[in-house]
C-alpha cells in the first residue's frame, strides 16, 4: 500500500510539472497561478499544495526537468559531428528552435527568483570544465584560436545564452537576432582561418 501511495504521488508530481511547464512557457511565470495549474489538471488546490508548497517549488522542478531534457538534446547533437564549430551551430540551432516556442516572459521572469538564479550559477560551475575541454578540442582541430585564455572567456559568461534570454533589455529581440549579434560574433572572434571558412559555409 505504501509503495502504491508513493507511486501515485510521484505520478501526480510528474503531471503537475508537465502541465506547469506548458503554462509557464505559454504565458510566462507571473500570469500563471496555482489555481490555473490545479484547474488545468482537474484537481483541488489542496491536492496541488499537498504535492508542492508553492509556485516557486514547481518552477524549480520545471527548470530542472527542462535543463535535463536540453542536456540530453546536447548529447544527441554532439553525436552528429565531431567538428566543434559545426557542433556549436547545431546546439544554438536547437536553442533558437526552443525559444521560438516559448513566451519571452518565461526567460526574463526567471530572474525574479533567487533560488533559480543560484541554480543556474551552479549549473554553469558544474559544466565549466566540460565546456572548456570542448573548446580546447576545437583548438586541437585547428578551428579555434590557441591564443585565447578559455578560462577567462567562460568566466566572463562565454556562451551562457540563458543569461541573455533572461535579460529584460533584450527580451523583445528574436532569438535569431541575439544569436547573430552575440554568439556568431563571439564564435568568429574565436575562430581560426579554417574555422571561419566553416562558419561562412554554415552561415
Amino acid at each position: 500500500m505504501c509503495i502504491e501511495k508513493m507511486s501515485d504521488r510521484a505520478e501526480l508530481r510528474e503531471r503537475i510539472i508537465n502541465v506547469a511547464t506548458m503554462l509557464f512557457q505559454q504565458h510566462g511565470i507571473k500570469q500563471v497561478r496555482m489555481d490555473d495549474v490545479a484547474s488545468k489538471l482537474g484537481i483541488s488546490k489542496k491536492t496541488l499544495y499537498g504535492a508542492f508548497v508553492d509556485k516557486e517549488a514547481i518552477l524549480l522542478e520545471v527548470v530542472k526537468l527542462t535543463s535535463a531534457s536540453f542536456c540530453e538534446a546536447i548529447r544527441e547533437t554532439l553525436l552528429q559531428t565531431t567538428n566543434v564549430v559545426e557542433q556549436i551551430f547545431l546546439l544554438y540551432k536547437r536553442v533558437i528552435e526552443h525559444c521560438r516556442e516559448v513566451n519571452p516572459l518565461f526567460f526574463t521572469e526567471l530572474m525574479r527568483y533567487a533560488e533559480l538564479e543560484a541554480y543556474f550559477d551552479r549549473m554553469h560551475t558544474e559544466h565549466f570544465g566540460y565546456v572548456k575541454k570542448w573548446l580546447q578540442e576545437g583548438v586541437k582541430q585547428g578551428l579555434l584560436r590557441d591564443d585565447i585564455d578559455y578560462d577567462v572567456f567562460l568566466k566572463q559568461d562565454g556562451f551562457q545564452i540563458d543569461k541573455l534570454l533572461r535579460n529584460p533589455s533584450v527580451r523583445n529581440y528574436p532569438a535569431e537576432v541575439i544569436y547573430n549579434s552575440v554568439v556568431l560574433v563571439l564564435l568568429r572572434g574565436m575562430a581560426t582561418e579554417k574555422g571561419l571558412e566553416i562558419i561562412k559555409n554554415l552561415k
